[in-house]
Order: structure tokens, then C-alpha cells, then sequence
């Protein structure tokens, strides 16, 4: 699995601007297939929630946005030292079924969330690349 670092670039972000900025990853040739196999990673701000309770809000929001989502279950898993939620879900994508996975970590002012997506038989595909993603994944001190 290749490094990815996210500090090839700098510039000035107008005053009062949030970073919400996604990151996509796809397979190749994903671009083909009815469900794509997918890891996204996206900043919110941090709110005075706390992770887990920040965590199930935006799950609740995601919710919200696909349709005939099911929630399989969350729960608290730390990154480190930092506290962390994950859980799992089952939607319909496209009339095809789609597995989610979801991980949450708040790391200074942000909360990042981390979404790998599969068809649902592919789900123990997706599990490890989620597993093997938080493995690797280094948080770097602001």
C-alpha cells in the first residue's frame, strides 16, 4: 500500500472557512462495476461533543442520505490514544446491496471519518482493507 501524505500543497484559506475536504480512493477499473469498492476520508470540524457522541450524530446524518441504510451496530475503538468509534452498515446502492464500514477519530479540530464501501458480499475484502487502512494510518501533530 502506497503513503499517502496530504502536505504537497499549502495556501491561504479565506478567514472563516472550515476544512471539509474529501479524499476518494478507488480500485482499479472500479470505474466499471455497478458497486465500486471505495475508501473515503473526510474532515468535519470538531464540535464540543465528544468523539463517540460527534461520531453517532454523523452517522445519524449519513443515515439520512442513503436510502434504507441499516445500522449493524457501532461501537468505541481508540486509535491509539486518541478515542475512536467504529460500526458497520448495509444499504442499497442502486438497487444493488452495498456494506459500509465507518471509522471515527477526532484529532486536534478535526473529527476524520473514514468510510470504506463494497458490495455487500464483498465485505471481508472490505473489512481488511479498513483494518490494514487504520494500521497505517499516522496522525501528525498540527
Amino acid at each position: 500500500m502506497a503513503i499517502y501524505d496530504v502536505d504537497e500543497f499549502s495556501f491561504e484559506v479565506p478567514d472563516g472557512y472550515v476544512d471539509r475536504s474529501t479524499n476518494l480512493f478507488l480500485p482499479p477499473g472500479s470505474l466499471t462495476r455497478s458497486v465500486q469498492m471505495n475508501l473515503l476520508v473526510a474532515r468535519e470540524p470538531r464540535t464540543e461533543e465528544t468523539a463517540a457522541q460527534q461520531a453517532s450524530r454523523l452517522l445519524r446524518d449519513f443515515a439520512a442520505k442513503i436510502p434504507g441504510v441499516k445500522l449493524l451496530g457501532q461501537r468505541d475503538r481508540p486509535l491509539g490514544a486518541l478515542p475512536g468509534r467504529e460500526a458497520r452498515a448495509h444499504a442499497m446502492k442502486n438497487g444493488q446491496p452495498v456494506y459500509q464500514r465507518y471509522f471515527f477519530v477526532g484529532h486536534y479540530g478535526t473529527m476524520l471519518s473514514v468510510i470504506a464501501t463494497s458490495a455487500r458480499a464483498q465485505s471481508t475484502q472490505c473489512d481488511a482493507i479498513m483494518e490494514r487502512f487504520l494500521s497505517s494510518l499516522r496522525l501528525k501533530k498540527l
